[in-house]
């Protein structure tokens, strides 16, 4: 089974995943995925400098992240122009590895963990969807606080992603995060074991 977590940042999308991690799922963080190509030597990073200029590199002459999220977020159209660069080798090593995954063992739960599982067309390749979702204003000061950027930056991140309520209507499971973290857990496991049947098995 595949099942795909999407929501904002600063949602509690990545608790979510690390439950269904601690119950066995293998995750497959699209957001690190990101990342990694556009470390020095791997496929995005001379594709996105060849578009976005020699000055979205900091001092090690790698790409600034901070710097190219602050370009991006600006302005939709350069945000259009990164995705473009960056899904396509996204997907590529995801397909790549749920394919080695499912040949070592074809009974593994894998999780694709991504805020834009919807946007960027990643839950075409799973079975169930996960919406985790909270308070806007929460979200936003989490998101902040761990990004290290304003409130306003926040928002405009935000304002490019599709709203909670059309994610809402191709989830499968919404998992609302405004409590305590050990309610996140709880819910998180409840909904794992319900998505995979185990709770059904656990009964039997």
């Amino acid at each position: 089974m595949i099942i795909g977590i999407t929501g904002s940042i600063g949602s509690g999308k990545s608790e979510v995943a690390a439950v269904f991690k601690k119950e066995g799922a293998v995750i497959l963080d699209a957001d690190l995925i990101a990342k990694a190509c556009l470390e020095k030597g791997e496929k995005g990073y001379q594709a996105v400098i060849s578009v976005f200029g020699e000055e979205i590199k900091d001092n090690n002459d790698c790409i600034d992240k901070q710097k190219l999220a602050s370009l991006v977020f600006s302005d939709r159209e350069k945000l259009k122009t990164l995705n473009a660069l960056v899904h396509p080798i996204v997907h590529s090593t995801i397909k790549k590895r749920m394919a080695e995954i499912k040949n070592s063992n074809p009974e593994t739960v894998v999780v694709i963990d991504a805020p834009l599982l919807i946007e960027a067309g990643f839950h075409k390749m799973v079975d169930k969807i996960i919406l985790v979702t909270c308070d806007e204003e929460r979200a936003f000061r989490r998101a902040a606080k761990r990004i290290g950027v304003t409130v306003e930056e926040i928002k405009k991140r935000f304002s490019t992603q599709l709203s909670f309520s059309e994610k809402k209507k191709i989830s499968d499971i919404v998992i609302l995060n405004n409590g305590t973290v050990h309610q996140l857990r709880a819910k998180a496991r409840e909904a794992y074991l319900n998505i995979t049947g185990r709770e059904e098995k656990q009964r039997k």
